[in-house]
């Protein structure tokens, strides 16, 4: 949670880990009590908006959050008006994806782009269109849910919305790192070679870290890297030839590969599309790091102002 200035720049921000509180209603104090630290230190006390990026499914044109994955109680929760209640100033809401992508357009490394897909790696798979400097939500606010695409045919890995074979459930950080755990119970090199590059911590390795396993040799990391590009290449390829795109931002803790990812997916891209559509496409790393979605929740709040 952060306070910022009209240009955008954050002037005071705190983090609180909150994905292994209880119950919705915990969560909420909680944040009530961040909300009241940061806005506190206003310098003239006043605040003239609040911007939310939610990691679920969120209505932005209504401000609920439609559901969260992997939290309960939050299903149609008006989080939009709860917000408005606290503070008594006008609150926006939207996925935490859209809100990257937007900050990744006006501040980082998408600025002047006119359409770019934004694709947000991390424990799930998010993802953003935004069009001449707007996020295009569909009907129903859903666009853009591209770890949900099918990319496994029938009997894949079962995702966290509850279905088979879709992109997060092969893709995600929490995907990559699963499988090469699962996969080097019985190849004690790389059980090593995990113990080495966590410090003997090999619970705590990251999708990163797969990566770079893998550029340095490591067999089983290097077929995980192999399998999520080729997963990627198909949902991208789709998108790709659908809305042509001139920019795809990769962002989140799978992003933090750097070229270790963007290399072979933009081969593999290269390989799926056709000439046409892959001639002026580039595939960038998000500049805004792990900052992205707290600046999208800032970019949220300063729209039309």
């Amino acid at each position: 949670m952060a306070l910022a200035n009209l240009d955008g720049e954050i002037l005071h921000q705190i983090r609180r880990p909150l994905e292994y509180l209880p119950d919705r209603n915990t969560a909420l104090e909680h944040l009530k009590v961040m909300l009241s630290e940061v806005t506190g230190s206003a310098l003239d006390g006043r605040l003239l908006r609040v911007g939310i990026a939610v990691g679920g499914l969120v209505d932005a044109r209504r401000g609920l959050v439609r559901t969260l994955h992997r939290a309960h109680g939050w299903d149609h929760f008006p989080l939009q008006d709860y917000f408005t209640e606290q503070v008594e100033v006008p609150c926006i809401i939207d996925n935490n994806a859209n809100a990257a992508a937007l900050a990744e357009c006006i501040y980082g490394v998408g600025r002047g782009e006119r359409v770019v897909l934004y694709v947000g790696l991390g424990r799930g798979i998010g993802g953003a269109l935004v069009v001449d400097g707007k996020v295009y939500h569909g009907v129903s606010c859903t666009a853009g849910e591209i770890g949900h695409m099918l990319v496994v045919q029938e009997g894949g890995p079962r995702c966290s919305c509850g279905g088979f074979g879709h992109l997060e459930a092969v893709a995600s950080a929490q995907a990559i790192v699963n499988r090469l755990i699962g996969r080097s119970v019985n190849y004690p090199e790389t059980e090593a070679a995990i113990r080495r590059i966590t410090d003997g911590r090999a619970e705590r390795i990251t999708a990163a870290q797969v990566f770079q396993l893998a550029a340095e040799g490591d067999e089983l990391a290097r077929q995980g890297v192999e399998e999520v590009c080729t997963y990627l290449g198909i949902a991208l390829a789709n998108i790709v030839h659908l809305v042509n795109p001139s920019m795809i931002i990769l962002g989140g803790s799978v992003a933090q590969a750097g070229d270790l990812l963007i290399g072979p997916l933009r081969e593999r891209l290269q390989r799926l599309c056709l000439p046409a559509a892959f001639q002026d496409l580039r595939i960038v790393q998000g500049s805004l790091g792990t900052d992205a979605n707290l600046v999208g929740a800032v970019t949220l709040a300063l729209q039309d102002l």
